[in-house]
């Protein structure tokens, strides 16, 4: 169900006479995303359980951990929810990258510069119907995985 550009995560028909949960509601295309570096300079991908396809066939298999933004959430607490989700690590986000319509996608991401809090992840991931794998790997490897275009920032800031 959309609204107004908003999806609802779930659905409470019980909370607030509303027929979606106003706490989950989230931006559609809004997406908050963690460039995540650990100590040696490697960088946390995931590869999604379900492909997606974009403009011109691209096939989106690798990519950043993070998501779709909460209506009641700020970007920082939004990426820091969805890399504990998809990940079980805890991050901050150290700032911004980037903020950019992606070019082969119909999605606006916010690209975060992430540190762990914890060399090892904290919970167990709660969405492996999402995530298919979870991988740290060196800067230079990352062009040969995200076969999508990747932000000129995000480049510039890994140094690849």
């Amino acid at each position: 169900m959309k609204f107004y550009g908003l999806s609802p995560i779930s659905s409470s028909k019980e909370k607030n006479n509303f027929p979606w949960d106003m706490e989950n509601l989230e931006y559609e295309d809004f997406l908050n995303l963690g460039v995540v570096v650990n100590e040696r300079g490697e960088v946390l991908l995931i590869r999604r359980v379900k492909k997606e396809v974009g403009k011109g066939d691209v096939v989106l298999t690798w990519a950043f951990p993070g998501g779709k933004q909460r209506l009641n959430e700020n970007r920082v607490d939004c990426v820091k929810r969805e890399i504990l989700a998809e990940t079980g690590y805890d991050i901050d986000s150290i700032k911004e990258i980037s903020l950019r319509c992606h070019p082969q996608f119909p999605v606006f991401i916010v690209y975060h510069l992430c540190r762990l809090t914890s060399p090892k992840p904290i919970a167990e991931p709660s969405e492996p119907h999402e995530i298919a794998e979870i991988r740290w790997v060196k800067s230079e490897e990352i062009k040969s995985l995200i076969t999508t275009d990747l932000d000129p920032k995000v480049s510039r800031e890994l140094g690849i």
